[in-house]
């Protein structure tokens, strides 16, 4: 559970409004805004939503801490057919992933998903009109299929840039014989309770290959000495 997903989640634990919470931690209802979409807070901040919450800072911040730190491709949701087939179409590779699911409903519509999304790339792309609405048709009607079983879809698209190296099987000095770059969607399925804002995407690129400027890369995260110390406890 990201940050901003357990604020939330703590929130409605205790029956609370946003603005119950605001005024219980004395920060702006847009500052509670904003730290359930999960941005980056000051520590007087979290400090005050904690308190607010009878916890440290420190165990509202510690369950995803390691997890938050990670670069990631921030994710918006698909709800159009154009969408879909828009991302698809300027693709080359997929990264794709899904929640836990308990239907097996669910699971063959994620299922079917997945397999539509193959081919990839600009020749998918029916070249009239015509083809290309009845491609979005079809796309479209299997997000309400989803949608109709409790399923959300989000997804991205980022450049990566692939080095061919020779290393001698990693025995000797690297030396670089070139490099390319392609695109690569990222879908990820979740619950209306559980919705993927985000992709850590990194695991799932080579040595050699180094994502785009679409991938944030967060600031470290400060040490347990550094909040105590902004908190005034060191």
């Amino acid at each position: 559970m990201a940050f901003g997903d357990r604020v939330k989640t703590l929130r409605k634990e205790r029956a609370m409004t946003q603005e119950d919470l605001a005024g219980r931690s004395g920060l702006a209802l847009a500052t509670i805004q904003r730290a359930e979409r999960g941005e980056r807070l000051s520590a007087d901040t979290i400090a005050s939503l904690a308190a607010a919450f009878d916890l440290h800072a420190t165990d509202l911040t510690s369950s995803e801490q390691a997890q938050d730190d990670q670069p990631y491709l921030p994710l918006e949701t698909i709800r159009s057919g154009r969408q879909l087939v828009g991302l698809i179409g300027r693709s080359e590779s997929l990264d794709f992933g899904f929640v836990e699911l308990s239907d097996l409903g669910q699971a063959e519509l994620v299922e079917q998903l997945q397999a539509w999304c193959s081919p990839l790339g600009p020749s998918r792309i029916p070249a009239g009109a015509v083809g290309q609405v009845k491609l979005e048709l079809e796309a479209l009607q299997l997000l309400n299929a989803m949608t109709k079983h409790g399923l959300t879809v989000t997804g991205a698209t980022f450049t990566v840039t692939a080095y061919e190296v020779d290393d001698d099987c990693g025995a000797g000095q690297p030396v670089l014989m070139g490099q390319c770059d392609y695109v690569c969607a990222v879908l990820r399925v979740g619950t209306r309770d559980e919705l993927i804002d985000r992709a850590y995407v990194m695991d799932g690129l080579g040595k050699w290959e180094n994502p785009g400027q679409e991938v944030v890369f967060p600031a470290q995260p400060d040490t347990l000495e550094d909040w105590l110390r902004d908190l005034g406890t060191a």
